[in-house]
C-alpha cells in the first residue's frame, strides 16, 4: 500500500493479489466502474472494510453485483462497494434476513441508520462469492467520491497488485468523417496492424489521407499474474507534436455510463464484432474523460504534407505504450486503385452521415448514377473505381434517396426518414408508430424499416432499422399486428438478430396494438408463451428446501415458497437457476404443507405441493 493511501485493500491485504478487471472496461452499455479482484476460484475469502465509516446502503439482487456492500467513509468523503459477496458477517446477515421476511422478498434495497452498523478500518464485513452478474468467484470493489462516482482504486498505489507490463495494441483504426475524406483514396473504416519492439508500436507504411479524419484503437492491458484482458484508462493522441486530444477514465459518473456505446463504435462493433475505441469525441457522447481536445480530436488534413501521428497509452501504474504513424496530405482522384484484396464489394450500407453503394464497371457503365431525391434528380459521378466497381458517395444530410440507378439497374435503400437527435419524433406507419423522445437518440438515425410475415411460422417480424445505431434512452414501439393471435394475455414483443433467437422484451396490449419500450433497434416479433415454467427439486426436509427453476421462453417473473401460509425467504442465483431455503428461525423445522409457486414473464404458473413431516 502507497504510503499516503487510507485504504486497506479488502482482501488478503498485505499479500499479492491478481486481478480479473480494471475500471473504465468496456462492459457491454456501461464502464466497468471498479476492480474486481481475484479469490483463487473459491468463494468465502474474508471481506475486510478498506477504511473506517458505517455501513451506508446493503442491496441484495439476483443481477447485478448480486450481494453487495456499501460503506460510507466520510472522514474521506467517499463510499466503498463490495460486490457479488457470499454473505455478510453475522450481524448485518441478521439484519438482512429480517428485513427480507419483513417484506417479503428476496431483492432488497436497504438503507440502515448511520448508528446501525460502524466499522474499522480492517474489520471482516462479509466474505467473497460469486453471486449476482458474476462470470466466476471475485471481488468486484469500487472507490466512489462524494458525488457517487467511480474512481479509479489503482491510482492510489495498492501495494498488493504488481504491474509492470505496458498495454497491447491490437490494431488502428482509420475511418473517414465525411463524404469527402479518404484513406488510401478511398472511402470508409480502415484496419492496420503495427510491428512491436518491446513497448513502441509502428504503422510501417506511410498512410495516404485527405480530409476529416479518426482515429480508432483496439488493444488492452495485462497486470502481472493473470491473462485476463482489461482496460486502457489513459489514452493521448499528439499530432506533429500537437496534444489533440488526451483521454483519462477514472470518474465516470452512472448517469452517462452508457454513453460508452458511442466511445465504442457501435457500427463496428455490431458489423464486426471488434471493440475500437475512438480517439476522437463523436457527436452526442458527453462522458467526461477527454480532458484536453483540439477539435474534438478530429484530424482535418487538406494539404500535401506527411504529419506525424503518436498516441500514447498508460496503465494505472504507469506502464506506458507508444504507437506511431505517419499520414501523407493527398489529394482525392477518381481513377482506378489497382486490386485491392481487402476491398469487399457490396450493394449499399450507411457509414454515418453517407451512403455508399456500388456497381460493378463495365464498358457501357457510363460513370455516372442518378440519384432520386427530395421530388428531384441528381446526376452523382463515381468517388473512385477499385478492382473493378465504380463506388458513389452520397450525403443523406441532402436528402434520403427514394431509389437509385445505377448501371441499368436499380437500388432501392428503403430509407424513410431522417430523425433527429435531441428532439422528440413521432413516426407513423401501417404497421408500426414510433415514438422517439428527446433523448433517445445519440446522434442522427436514418430510419429503415421492413415488415414480413412468416405464414409457415405464423409470425410476423417488424424491423426497426439496423442495430447499427446506439440508443441512450427508451424509445416506445407501437405494433400493429396484421395476424390473429390466440391467448392474447400469453403475447410479448421479443427480439432477434437471426429469426432463431428470441430475447424477451415484454410488452402490453392496448386495444388492437402492442406496445413496448426498448433500447435496442433491429427485428421484433411477437410471440406466445403457453408453458408454464418447469419445477426441478434436489432437497426438501425439516432443515432444507432447494430446487432449480427454468422456462422456456419469457423467462421467471417471480416466486414464492410457503409452508403452512407462512412465507419462507428462497434465495435465487438466475445463473444456475436455482433457489435455495433460508430460515428465520434456525432452530425451527419446517414441518407441514409447502407450497412453491413460479411464474413467468406472461403469468404461466407452475405449482408444486407436498408435505414435509
Amino acid at each position: 500500500m502507497a504510503q499516503d493511501n487510507p485504504y486497506m485493500f479488502p482482501v488478503r491485504p498485505g499479500e499479492k493479489n491478481y486481478l480479473s478487471g480494471t475500471m473504465g472496461e468496456m462492459r457491454g452499455a456501461h464502464f466497468h466502474a471498479g476492480i474486481d479482484i481475484k479469490t483463487s476460484g473459491i468463494t468465502g475469502l474474508k471481506i475486510y472494510a478498506a477504511a473506517d465509516g458505517y455501513v451506508s446502503r446493503i442491496k441484495v439482487d439476483g443481477g447485478g453485483y448480486g450481494n453487495a456492500l456499501y460503506i460510507a467513509h466520510p472522514q474521506l468523503g467517499t463510499t466503498t462497494v463490495y460486490g457479488h459477496l457470499l454473505q455478510y458477517n453475522n450481524e448485518i446477515a441478521d439484519y438482512v434476513l429480517t428485513e427480507q421476511y419483513h417484506r417479503k422478498s428476496f431483492s432488497v434495497d436497504l438503507y440502515p441508520e448511520r448508528s446501525a452498523f460502524p466499522v474499522k478500518k480492517g474489520d471482516v464485513v462479509a466474505l467473497s462469492g460469486n453471486s449476482g452478474s458474476s462470470g466466476g468467484p471475485h471481488l468486484h470493489f469500487e472507490i466512489r467520491d462524494n458525488s457517487q462516482r467511480p474512481t479509479n482504486p489503482l491510482d492510489l498505489g495498492f501495494s498488493e497488485i504488481k504491474d509492470n507490463i505496458s498495454p497491447t495494441v491490437q490494431r488502428i483504426g482509420l475511418k473517414t468523417l465525411s463524404k469527402d475524406s479518404r484513406i488510401n483514396h478511398q472511402f470508409g473504416f480502415f484496419e492496420f496492424t503495427p510491428s512491436r519492439v518491446q513497448n513502441e508500436y509502428t504503422v510501417s507504411k506511410v498512410i495516404e489521407v485527405h480530409g476529416k479524419l479518426g482515429v480508432l484503437l483496439m488493444g488492452y492491458d495485462r497486470l502481472n499474474g493473470a491473462s485476463n484482458r482489461n482496460g486502457i484508462p489513459h489514452l493521448r493522441m499528439d499530432v506533429d507534436s500537437v496534444r489533440v486530444i488526451d483521454i483519462t477514465i477514472d470518474k465516470v459518473p452512472f448517469a452517462i455510463s452508457r454513453d460508452v456505446l458511442c466511445y465504442r463504435d457501435y457500427q463496428i462493433k455490431a458489423r464486426e464484432n471488434k471493440s475500437f475505441r475512438k480517439l476522437y469525441i463523436d457527436d452526442g457522447n458527453e462522458l467526461e474523460v477527454f480532458k484536453n481536445q483540439i477539435n474534438r480530436g478530429i484530424i482535418h488534413i487538406t494539404d500535401t504534407l506527411i504529419h506525424d501521428v503518436q498516441i500514447t497509452l498508460n496503465d494505472a501504474h504507469g506502464n506506458t505504450s507508444v504507437v506511431n504513424m505517419k499520414l501523407k496530405g493527398t489529394y482525392p482522384e477518381v481513377h482506378a486503385i489497382g486490386n485491392d484484396e481487402n476491398f469487399k464489394p457490396f450493394r449499399h450500407m450507411i457509414l454515418d452521415n453517407t451512403l455508399v453503394f456500388m456497381g460493378k464497371k463495365a464498358d457501357n457503365n457510363g460513370y455516372f448514377a442518378h440519384v432520386y431525391a427530395n421530388r428531384m434528380s441528381y446526376e452523382l459521378s463515381s468517388g473512385y473505381y477499385v478492382n473493378d466497381y465504380s463506388v458513389y458517395l452520397w450525403d443523406l444530410r441532402t436528402g434520403i434517396p427514394d431509389s437509385i440507378e445505377l448501371c441499368g439497374e436499380m437500388i432501392y435503400p428503403k430509407l424513410e426518414m431522417t430523425v433527429p437527435s435531441n428532439t422528440e419524433f413521432r413516426y407513423f406507419k401501417d404497421e408500426f408508430d414510433l415514438h422517439f423522445y428527446s433523448k433517445t437518440l445519440f446522434d442522427t438515425l436514418y430510419l429503415k424499416t421492413d415488415y414480413m410475415d412468416e405464414l409457415m411460422d405464423n409470425r410476423e417480424i417488424f424491423e426497426i432499422s439496423e442495430d447499427i445505431y446506439p440508443l441512450k434512452k427508451n424509445m416506445i414501439v407501437r405494433l400493429k399486428p396484421k395476424l390473429q393471435y390466440q391467448h392474447k394475455d400469453k403475447i410479448s414483443a421479443y427480439h432477434t438478430t437471426d429469426l432463431k433467437n428470441f430475447s424477451h422484451q415484454g410488452g402490453v396490449w392496448k386495444k388492437d396494438r402492442f406496445e413496448f419500450y426498448t433500447r435496442t433497434l433491429g427485428k421484433y416479433t411477437l410471440l406466445p408463451d403457453t408453458i408454464a415454467p418447469k419445477i426441478r427439486v434436489v432437497q426438501q426436509n425439516s432443515d432444507h428446501f432447494r430446487c432449480y427453476i427454468t422456462d422456456e421462453r419469457s423467462g421467471i417473473k417471480d416466486y414464492e415458497l410457503t409452508i403452512n401460509g407462512q412465507w419462507i425467504l428462497m434465495n435465487y442465483d438466475p445463473k444456475r437457476n436455482y433457489i435455495w431455503s433460508e430460515k428465520l428461525e434456525k432452530s425451527k423445522p419446517f414441518s407441514g404443507n409447502l407450497e412453491l409457486k413460479v411464474r413467468d414473464n406472461v403469468n404461466n404458473e407452475k405449482i408444486y405441493q407436498t408435505t414435509i413431516n
